[in-house]
Order: structure tokens, then sequence, then C-alpha cells
């Protein structure tokens, strides 16, 4: 299993990037990579959500969550077809460095045995999709208060 890693330091403090990534409610506003998301994050629940990848048409996944560690790591699993054919693991993990500094940090893994097809169909796309993450959280993240894009 290949890993696409992307990471970024932002001057935000924790509860502010957390809020981001924990509200789905937020995500049509601000995640250019997953444009729609709805689900209640506890483990073991389904999500919701419709990926947007450069080049790509929008589609929609059901993901199951893994792990939700509140101010730390947010991580699903999409079984496409059906377990063990292919699977995306995907991973938001916060790195505290200060009061207003944190290192954010995405992972994605394409597994079972058609995991090598997916990486290599997805990962240009992918990768470019996770770098406007990145720079989607600097902005709103760093902007101020994110209740703003509740208004």
């Amino acid at each position: 299993m290949n890993e696409l890693r992307m990471e970024i330091t932002l001057e935000a403090p924790v509860d502010r990037i957390w809020e981001l990534l924990a509200d789905c409610s937020l995500y049509q506003q601000w995640n250019p990579l997953f444009t729609q998301a709805k689900g209640l994050l506890k483990v073991g629940n389904r999500l919701e959500m419709v990926v947007t990848l450069p080049q790509i048409p929008p589609f929609r996944i059901e993901p199951e969550l893994l792990i939700v560690e509140p101010i730390k790591r947010l991580s699903w699993q999409h079984t496409l077809l059906f377990a063990g054919v292919l699977n995306w693991k995907y991973c938001n993990e916060l790195d505290v460095l200060g009061p207003q500094r944190v290192k954010f940090i995405q992972r994605s893994q394409f597994g079972g045995i058609l995991g090598p097809v997916g990486n290599l169909g997805l990962t240009e796309s992918l990768g470019a999709g996770m770098g406007k993450v990145n720079e989607a959280l600097r902005h709103w993240g760093e902007k101020g208060n994110v209740q703003c894009l509740k208004c």
C-alpha cells in the first residue's frame, strides 16, 4: 500500500482547525476535495461524502469512520466493490506545535487487490486535491473566527 502524504504548518489554534475538519456542514463552504459531507463523527458510523478531484467528475462515497480523536485525528475507509478488492483509507492528523501553531497532515492509501490501480489512476489528481485542502485550511483556519462560515 503506497501512501500519499501532505502536510502544512498553520498559524492557527488547533481547536479552530479541528472545528473545520469536524463540522461536516461546513465542508461545502471551504473544502475543495470533499465538497459535501454528512454524518455524525463516531467510530463505526458512515459518512456520506462527495469527492471532487481535478479533471475527474465528482463522485459519492460512504466511508466508515475508523478513528475519531477530537483535536488530534480523523480517519475513515471507503470500500469500493467489496472488502479486499479496493479500499481507500484517508486520515487527517493535527500535531500541536504551539498555542497558535499546528501541523496538519493528510494521508491517503489505496489497498486491496486493485490498490495499485487506485494509486496509479488517482495519485496526481488526489495530490492536487489534497494540496487545495491545505491551502483552504490556511485561508479559513488562519483567517480568524470559523463561525463566519455559519453566517
